[in-house]
Order: C-alpha cells, then sequence, then structure tokens
C-alpha cells in the first residue's frame, strides 16, 4: 500500500465542488501543516478503488459535506470494519444520515440543521479538548448550521451548542476511535472562525487521539521562543535578555546599530559568544531612545549611549533597503553601502547575523535580498512581503492557511517567497486578532511608554503573553513572546521578570521546548522542505519514509496512547537529499 498502515486516508467527493473547495483551506491545508503521511479516496473519480487501497491505515478523515454520503456501500462497510478493528475516524461531514448504514452506524446522529454563533466546552479539558476550561465560550464570526450529536453509550461531548446538545463528539467503536464534528469543517472557514483562532487544537488532537498508534507527524515541536525589536541595549545593555537564558529561550533581537554605545556593542558581543541570543539588523537608526519626552525611558540612559537625535531636535528613521514613506527600494549604492555598515559594525563585535531576517517595519526592499541571502540570511520573522509597505500588504494566502485578519495583519506563515525560493517566511503572530496589530506585543498598552498606561502593568502583560504563546502551540505552530525595547525600557527590571516568569509559569502543564529563535527558524523551513509519505508499524517498529531536501537534523513526531490522552517523543532524522528511510522505534 503507497503509504503506509499509519497514514491517514482522507474521503472527498469532488462532485461536490463548493464544499471540496472550501474542504481545500480548511482539511486539506491543514493535513500538511500537521506534516501527516495522508492519501486521497476521491469518491468523484469514475475509476473503483484498488484492491488493497483502504486498509489497513490509522484513520479516515471524511473531509466535508457530503463526502460520505459518495461512498458505495461496499467501500463504508470496508472502512468501518477497519475502525472497528483498530483504525480511527474524523468526520468534517454534516450530512451523517446520508451515509451508507454500515459508516452511518459508527456516529449517533442527533439533529441536524441547528445554528449557532456561540459554541462551549461543557465538561473539564481532556486529551481532544486541553487549553479550554469548563463552560468555556467561543463566539464565531457568524452562525453556522450543526448537526448535533447523541451523547450517551461511550460517545462523548466534547463542545456543545448553548442548549448542551453535542455539536463536537467522540467516542470508542470496537477497537477504533471516532470523532464527530458536527460543526463540518465549516469551523474553520475563515468567516465562521478560521484556523489559527484557538480551536486548531480541537482538529489535530481528535486525529491523534483517534489515530492508531503509534503515529508519525512531521509537525513542528512545541517550541517557545522569543523576539524583541527595535533594540539598542536599553538601560542595563541587554541585561533583560537574562530573565529569557533562565527559562532556556533564546530570543532574536532586531538591532537599532547606530544607537548602540560601546557598553551595548561588548554586552551583545558577550551575549552571542554565550549563546544567549542571535541577532539581526532591524534598521540603523529610529531615535526612540532620546527621541522626544513622549518617548523618554523611565530608566537611566547608559552614558556612553550615542545622542543621535541631539535630545529630540533632529529624529529620523533610518532603514537599510527601503523609503518607509514611499515604499521604493534605495539606490543599489546605498544598499550596498549600507550593507557594509552593517557588515563592520557586526563584525568589530564579533557577532554573526542572524539567519532570522527580522527588519523594522517588515520592511525588506527587493535590491537586499541577494546581499541577505550572501550573508546566508533567509528566514523572515515578520511576516510582511517582500517589496511592500508593512501596514498595505498584498493579497497573499502564505502557507499554511492565509488567514488574514481584519486589520490586514497574517497570523501563522511558514512558506517560501513566491518570487524568491531562497528567502523563506517563518512567522507565528498574534496581530490577526486585535484591532491593530499590536496586539502581538505582550507589553503594548501595559506600560508608560508613549503614554500608553499610566503606570507598568505586568499581570495585564503575562496574561497577553500566555494567550499568545498558548495560541501558537494550540495551532501546533511554536509560541513566541515578543515586545519592542522601548517598552522593556519604560519598566523596572523587576516587572520584566516578573513579566517572563508569569508567562513560563502560565504554560504549567503544556508540553513546550524553549528555544532559540533562530532555531525555531532552521526546523520550520526543514519540515516546509521534506514531507513524510509513507509510515508503516509492523513486528520490527515503525519505519517511515521521507522526501526533500533539508540543510540540517529535523524532528519526526511518534504519538503514543497513554491512558486516555497521547504523549509524544521526537525522533531525530538526519539531513535529507532526496529520499530516505527512518526507524522510529
Amino acid at each position: 500500500m503507497a503509504a503506509g498502515n499509519r497514514s491517514v486516508l482522507v474521503v472527498l467527493d469532488s462532485r461536490r465542488r463548493a464544499e471540496r473547495a472550501q474542504a481545500d483551506r480548511t482539511v486539506f491545508a491543514a493535513l500538511d501543516h500537521f506534516g501527516v503521511a495522508w492519501e486521497a479516496l476521491e469518491c468523484g473519480d469514475y475509476w473503483g478503488v484498488p484492491p488493497g487501497h483502504l486498509a489497513p491505515r490509522a484513520a479516515y478523515v471524511v473531509a466535508h459535506d457530503g463526502a460520505g454520503a459518495g461512498l458505495k456501500p461496499a467501500v463504508a462497510a470496508e472502512i468501518a470494519d477497519a475502525v472497528k478493528r483498530g483504525a480511527g475516524l474524523v468526520a468534517f461531514d454534516r450530512e451523517l444520515t446520508d451515509w451508507p448504514a454500515a459508516l452511518q452506524a459508527l456516529v449517533p446522529v442527533g439533529r441536524p440543521q441547528a445554528r449557532s454563533g456561540v459554541l462551549r466546552f461543557p465538561h473539564p479539558p481532556g486529551f481532544i479538548t486541553f487549553g479550554h476550561e469548563q463552560d468555556e465560550q467561543v463566539a464565531l464570526h457568524a452562525a453556522i448550521d450543526t448537526t448535533t450529536l447523541r451523547a450517551g453509550d461511550g460517545f462523548e461531548p466534547l463542545v456543545a451548542l448553548a442548549s448542551g446538545e453535542a455539536v463536537v463528539g467522540c467516542g470508542r467503536v470496537g477497537e477504533g476511535r471516532v470523532v464527530a464534528f458536527g460543526t463540518g469543517d465549516r469551523l474553520y472557514a475563515e468567516e465562521a472562525l478560521g484556523h489559527v483562532h484557538g480551536l486548531d487544537g480541537l482538529m489535530w488532537r481528535a486525529l491523534v487521539w483517534a489515530a492508531a498508534k503509534p503515529f508519525p507527524m512531521r509537525c513542528i515541536p512545541p517550541f517557545v521562543t522569543a523576539r524583541m525589536d527595535d533594540c539598542n541595549g536599553a538601560y542595563g545593555a541587554f541585561g533583560y535578555v537574562d530573565a529569557l537564558n533562565r527559562f532556556g529561550i533564546k530570543p532574536n533581537l532586531g538591532l537599532f546599530i547606530d544607537e548602540m554605545g560601546p557598553t551595548d556593542w561588548a554586552a551583545a558581543g558577550r551575549l552571542f559568544e554565550a549563546g544567549g541570543a542571535d541577532f539581526s539588523m532591524h534598521a540603523f537608526r529610529d531615535d526612540l531612545f532620546k527621541a522626544s519626552p513622549r518617548y523618554h525611558p523611565s530608566y537611566a540612559v547608559l552614558a556612553d549611549k550615542p545622542d543621535l537625535s541631539r535630545g529630540g531636535r533632529e529624529v529620523r528613521f533610518e532603514g537599510l533597503s527601503m523609503n518607509h514613506e514611499t515604499g521604493r527600494d534605495l539606490a543599489e549604492a546605498t544598499v550596498g553601502r549600507n550593507f557594509e555598515r552593517m557588515d563592520e559594525a557586526l563584525a568589530r563585535a564579533g557577532i554573526r547575523h542572524s539567519r532570522v531576517l527580522n527588519a523594522h517595519f517588515g520592511e525588506i526592499g527587493w535590491r537586499a535580498v541577494p546581499y541577505f541571502l550572501e550573508r546566508g540570511v533567509d528566514l523572515a520573522c515578520n511576516n510582511a512581503v517582500v517589496g511592500q509597505l508593512y501596514g498595505h500588504q498584498p493579497a497573499w494566502r502564505p502557507r499554511p492557511y492565509g488567514v488574514r485578519g481584519a486589520n490586514g495583519r497574517f497570523a501563522l506563515v511558514v512558506d517560501r517567497c513566491p518570487q524568491h525560493p531562497g528567502l523563506t517566511f517563518v512567522g507565528m503572530s498574534a496581530s490577526h486578532l486585535g484591532r491593530t496589530h499590536m496586539v502581538t506585543d505582550v507589553l503594548h498598552g501595559h506600560t508608560p511608554f508613549g503614554g500608553e498606561a499610566e503606570r507598568s502593568r505586568p499581570q495585564a502583560a503575562v496574561a497577553r503573553g500566555v494567550a499568545n504563546v498558548r495560541l501558537g502551540l494550540d495551532s501546533l505552530a511554536f509560541g513566541k513572546i515578543m515586545t519592542h525595547e522601548e517598552r522593556i525600557d519604560a519598566i523596572s527590571p523587576e516587572d520584566w521578570e516578573a513579566v517572563v516568569t508569569g508567562i513560563v509559569r502560565g504554560l504549567e502543564g503544556w508540553d513546550v521546548e524553549f528555544a532559540g529563535r533562530e532555531r525555531v527558524g532552521e526546523v520550520c523551513k526543514r519540515l516546509l522542505d521534506s514531507r513524510l509519505v509513507r509510515a508503516e508499524a509492523g513486528a520490527d517498529g515503525l519505519c517511515c519514509e521521507l522526501v526533500g531536501r533539508t540543510d540540517g537534523p529535523s524532528p519526526l513526531t511518534v504519538w503514543e496512547n497513554e491512558g486516555e490522552g497521547c504523549r509524544r517523543r521526537t525522533v531525530d532524522v538526519p539531513p535529507l537529499d532526496g529520499f530516505a528511510t527512518v526507524r522510529a522505534g
């Protein structure tokens, strides 16, 4: 069998054009992001199902409304039998009463066409509903039609309507496990709620829980990392990084290199040598440190910090490659000189520029791309396209989901630059959730910086930081603590320590792996550049086949059952160069 007995077979029917097209963005995009080995069973095709194609599998996914009804009764019976013998079934088809009888018997159907704009978690969290408290409610952008599910006889409600009727539920059938989404995949359609809005965990955890084990995935590990923008060292010459390093978090620091004094550069060099942070060119200057009373820091300024703005009398911004007002690339000669300035400054401090490209405003001129790639800088982190002003992003649907908020900001992006395959975008942001993109900054609105608050509010910053990191982990991406250094500069070291410690404590019970931002980018790129194509469990263990080309080791996640839940373990995959077979225990 092509994909092996630990692969996923996905049922779709292209005769249901609108429903199948939606599933491309909801279910199929998710399966690719989760990194499972999956194949399709196309009900609309005139070819018959080849012998042996159906089973055994780890799980079956019915991808959209009407897909189950497209199955021939004999095929449905074979899938139902495979589930009873230990495979999983995850259904995103609301038209359950139209399924062939053998398959319909696996799901206790309740009432169709129950419309709701609010969903509720009726019970304490289990593995599938982890991260959601009992009685937590989720408001959708728009009401959706649902099919309710009958609870009882071993079928447990996971998500309910306000009336109490279950719309997502799970149960055991024979040796197998079933999860039914009476919301259909409509729950993950952008106009209803969409991906990266806090309910992705329901989808991937449902698949993991249901699947026969061991179940492999090429997913992003539960990394938690950090990024600070607008950096010049603040009042403690990057001393604020210590609070992150104590937990194993190694941030990316986007530098205003002309604003740094000798003490700052010496501290940055020591931090780089110790592996405590990676450094990126952010811009030459933005004069936030001494620009005006509005931006004046709350704490002492280092004596050797340059005053480029002459006490705020000559405030200006100077970027590396793009005019922030017009959006045009700087002249070729100017860009070349700017890179020489950057190289010289970093070299004097003994710092290597990170592979992470952390541009101020996320603005990167096209003329700069070859210069960055020559220096091994190939992982853009700002979720903004090249050659475009940050505030006016084009209609681009980057992998995995193309999620774009009403404010025009992207959420999770792991994709190659479409115009230049040497550049890869790796970013996780909560900026799509707020009225402004600054919701991704854990300190925004919670410090005296710029008059945003009368006083420091560390507990409010902790709450936002925990929510942002959990969003990334729920999305099977990575969690990120992000802020701008000028806001750290407006609070005490004790308050900053409380913010970092509070965020870490807020992740208690979550799978987390604290990491450096550059490493996170490298791993995400290696996962993007490869794919798990076959997974087979046998007497000699789990055998996985992968394709692709990667520039270093990458993780294979293997899930095992543990009580009522599941646990993960990670296997390192050596660099790939085309095709490889990996034994995963």
